[in-house]
């Protein structure tokens, strides 16, 4: 099972095991809405079939932030 550094609903990376090998089941595995981008390793990744693997620094923006 990869660990990765994963970046969502929250200010910094953690590591965490993931049983995902791609974008799109890591969408599912952590519940992230499609419509957030993902970053893998500072590149935008929005094909969902873009694999991720052990080592992977992966962030997940949610735009339903509101206030200022």
């Amino acid at each position: 099972m990869p660990t990765i550094k994963l970046m969502h609903n929250s200010a910094s990376f953690a590591d965490v095991e993931t049983s995902a090998t791609t974008v799109g089941a890591l969408r599912i595995e952590r519940d992230i809405p499609t419509g957030a981008p993902i970053n893998v390793n500072g590149q935008e990744k929005s094909d969902p079939n873009s694999p991720i693997v052990d080592g992977d620094m992966v962030a997940a923006v949610n735009n339903n932030k509101t206030g200022g």
